[in-house]
């Protein structure tokens, strides 16, 4: 197949690098000119990408847009003029809260939406490492990408596993209560994923936990504070030599996705008259180090 990954950060190199791997055309879009780009698993030899090249965007198979949440919508209008009706798109980003903005936008394509556990670290500008081992979760956001199962099969050949899922929101969720336990702290600590297993942390991930699946609850998913908090440890013991993108992103002093996790957490709470304040902390805590950076 001819894909078009749209981000080419960590997330979007290990796939760009895994889906070459199996066999497949592999087209990247940045946001430079470069109309190539070499990326590498570290200590291999480099591979060479064709980048940012509008016809081979217009004969792509599948579109994968791995940018930050905050940039999805910016990223879609920017594709669409060379999105042909037929392609599949799909978001694979951390948080949640794009999906009505990109069903607007792209109502006409096939959409889904895929959710991995697997760590990725950019180690140079062009070197990649697979930190850690997870899963996959694809599923579809409207009819169109709903007829898209076979993709969740092309993606576990090139990375597995990966699972497609009906109930992908669900997922999403899951995976956002992942986020909300281990991004915050990682971040404003500067510690890797691993060391939230330390005692220290403990009492701090059990309050978090608790808030987490009160509000998951109010969402219609039934899981308890126990299991948020196992999922949580056992994806920080899987990564824990990784740091988080939001670890990454107040490390290099860029923008986080705190609006598109835990505040999309707080904001769905908020609705349902339930209070968090561990995570409403956390939440204030990142945007305070986010207002505290000196461009100048």
């Amino acid at each position: 197949m001819r894909f078009t990954l749209v981000g080419a950060g960590a997330v979007g190199s290990l796939w760009a690098l895994k889906l070459q791997q199996a066999g497949h055309q592999v087209h990247l879009v940045t946001r430079h000119e470069e109309v190539t780009l070499e990326r590498s698993f570290e200590k291999t030899q480099p591979v060479k990408f064709s980048a940012n090249q509008p016809d081979l965007l217009k004969d792509s198979d599948c579109i994968v847009i791995c940018v930050k949440a905050f940039n999805v919508e910016a990223t879609i209008q920017h594709i669409l003029p060379h999105l042909h009706p037929d392609t599949p798109v799909i978001l694979m980003h951390n948080g949640m809260g794009t999906t009505d903005t990109a069903l607007r936008l792209v109502s006409n394509n096939p959409l889904l939406f895929a959710t991995t556990s697997h760590g990725s670290l950019m180690l140079t500008a062009t070197e990649v490492k697979h930190t850690g081992i997870g899963e996959t979760r694809m599923g579809g956001l409207n009819t169109l990408g709903m007829r898209c199962d076979f993709l969740a099969d092309v993606f576990s050949h090139a990375l597995a596993p990966c699972c497609w899922d009906e109930s992908i929101e669900q997922a999403l969720w899951h995976k956002l209560a992942i986020n909300c336990m281990i991004n915050p702290l990682s971040a404003i600590h500067q510690i890797t994923n691993g060391d939230l297993l330390l005692p220290h942390y403990r009492d701090q991930l059990i309050s978090l936990s608790e808030e987490i699946a009160f509000v998951m609850n109010a969402e219609g998913i039934a899981i308890s504070r126990e299991e948020v908090l196992n999922r949580a440890l056992y994806v920080a013991q899987a990564t824990a030599s990784n740091y988080s993108s939001m670890n990454r992103d107040i490390f290099h002093q860029r923008r986080s996705e705190i609006d598109f996790i835990t505040g999309y957490l707080v904001e769905r709470a908020a609705l349902h008259g339930i209070a968090t304040p561990e995570n409403t902390v956390l939440y204030h805590a990142i945007k305070n180090l986010e207002q505290s950076y000196d461009h100048t």
